[in-house]
């Protein structure tokens, strides 16, 4: 079966009809440019079909000859793409005459090509969200490429989706690539003459995750890792950035250990890179494309520029507006996967007259306190936004909306229980799903997270930091790396940032100062 949608173009060589002033006879020439995989069929067949026929017949213009005497004289021909050390065209070349002396020809040129599989490994919720866009996007570009997938926060459970995309999954072992994923690729490698691979990862667990495959299948010279595609995990990636900035020849030290990398990625050494090196230095081995949640911190801090140069054209910048360019049966097809119903949550919005205010919680804390305590925190915090006695009053009334953690289990439902009339939005939504399906609400506020890195500015109307063993206090959280960089990228402005043990008491209905 084809693999990429074949490109028509149709050229008038002469008029559109016999009766043109300068007689000359009509000649309409089609042309066909397409890729087929190895082993598999496609029929090549004239685009326009001509009337009246008076000759026709094909000849092969280009390729290993394949084109037997009997394709010569039939209207059709199946061609089967054969198995090859690298990939080859094929040109064909359609003519016929009709009674009139019309002439019809259809050039096609099919370019054969190795069969590919799509690896997508990720722990998390930002990397998995656009590495599903990515297939939801492509996949009816390539229908018949096989997809292996191993996802910890999304799960795609319905068997006619499964089949329509051609996907398998797999498990997560300590939220990195496992042995079932490992074998299933080398076992498909070896069925196969030849194969290229793409690879989805997670940049902050690439070495992880991309290692136990490459080093499995370095023994195959058929197989050939073509693409490498790596996302940020969150704030994570900035946190480190931010540590490494000032180091000194830190652009020395990546090139120096690549060699390192090599050997050990592909199984040949037990000495493993640097931490910034198993990040930052695929694009050295492999095509590789870093999406970065902020691309731009790389220009923003001059530390990094030289890192932003290092990476060159690999850069990108992740796409929030993906879905929004989506046909409604692919965007339906992308919120059915991750069971966000986008049509309830603005009916909800659209309830009252009030404007929508939604409250973001997390599942952090530190310490010795039990959950009930960092369940606690944040109730407080919600009602410092709506009670008017709180300097973090949202000014107005809204109506209140929440969003859990995916991973807050027992302290989402004690924040749930404190507000009768606050409105669930399921924890199992990622956040930044509203974002990418333009479901934000007026007002965003709440705990610190990497989901703030993209959410418009004036969405935003606080964030509050947590407690940590090295965070006590507001003038500590000021000196930490997330404040630090949220500060640098305009996320936060230093007098808006809030650390929730220095926000009043609201518990008794009056926010009370500590």
């Amino acid at each position: 079966m084809k693999q990429v949608i074949a490109t028509f173009m149709l050229l008038f060589l002469a008029a559109c009809n016999n009766d043109n002033l300068s007689g000359t006879p009509e000649h309409i020439i089609d042309q066909v440019k397409i890729n087929v995989i190895e082993t598999e069929n496609y029929k090549v067949a004239p685009v326009t079909t001509p009337q009246d026929i008076k000759s026709y017949g094909w000849n092969q213009t280009c390729g290993i000859p394949v084109l037997s005497e009997e394709d010569k004289t039939s209207f059709t021909f199946n061609f089967t793409a054969p198995e090859l050390h690298e990939d080859q065209q094929y040109c064909f070349e359609f003519n016929a005459t009709t009674s009139k002396n019309t002439k019809y020809t259809t050039k096609t040129t099919i370019n054969v090509v190795a069969p590919t599989l799509e690896l997508y490994i990720d722990n998390a919720s930002l990397p998995t969200l656009h590495q599903l866009m990515h297939i939801i996007e492509s996949y009816e570009e390539n229908l018949t490429r096989t997809r292996f997938i191993s996802w910890g926060r999304v799960s795609i459970t319905d068997e006619q989706v499964r089949d329509m995309l051609n996907i398998s999954t797999f498990p997560l072992v300590s939220n990195n690539t496992s042995q079932k994923l490992v074998d299933a690729v080398k076992s498909y490698a070896q069925s196969k003459n030849r194969l290229n691979i793409e690879i989805y990862s997670n940049t902050t667990h690439a070495l992880k995750n991309i290692k136990p495959i490459i080093s499995s299948l370095s023994g195959n010279p058929n197989v050939n890792i073509a693409e490498i595609n790596l996302y940020d995990d969150g704030s994570a990636e900035y946190i480190n950035l931010y540590n490494w900035k000032n180091t000194p020849n830190k652009i020395d030290a990546l090139n120096a250990d690549l060699l390192v990398m090599k050997d050990y990625v592909e199984g040949y050494s037990t000495q493993s890179p640097s931490y910034m090196s198993s990040r930052y230095n695929w694009h050295k081995l492999y095509d590789t494309e870093y999406h970065f949640l902020r691309a731009d911190y790389l220009t923003i801090e001059p530390n990094l520029n030289d890192l932003r140069d290092y990476l060159g054209n690999s850069l990108e910048q992740m796409d929030w507006g993906k879905f929004e360019q989506l046909s409604k049966a692919k965007q339906q097809l992308f919120l059915s996967i991750v069971g966000f119903d986008k049509d309830s949550l603005e009916k909800s919005y659209a309830n009252s007259p009030n404007k929508n205010f939604v409250f973001t919680g997390t599942t952090t804390w530190a310490g010795n306190e039990t959950r009930e305590f960092y369940a606690k925190q944040q109730i407080n915090v919600i009602n410092n936004a709506i009670n008017e006695t709180s300097p973090l009053y949202l000014g107005e009334e809204y109506d209140l909306f929440f969003k859990g953690h995916p991973r807050g289990g027992d302290i989402n439902n004690m924040i749930l229980n404190a507000f009768k009339d606050m409105i669930n939005i399921p924890a199992s939504i990622s956040f930044e799903v509203l974002m990418m399906t333009g479901s934000l609400p007026d007002k965003v506020a709440g705990i610190a997270s990497s989901l703030y890195f993209t959410i418009p500015a004036e969405k935003v109307d606080f964030i509050v930091f947590t407690s940590s063993d090295d965070i006590t206090d507001r003038e500590e959280a000021l000196k930490s790396p997330l404040v630090q960089v949220m500060m640098k990228l305009g996320i936060v402005e230093k007098q808006a940032v809030q650390f929730w043990s220095d926000l009043p008491n609201c518990e008794s209905g009056v926010c009370i100062n500590n």
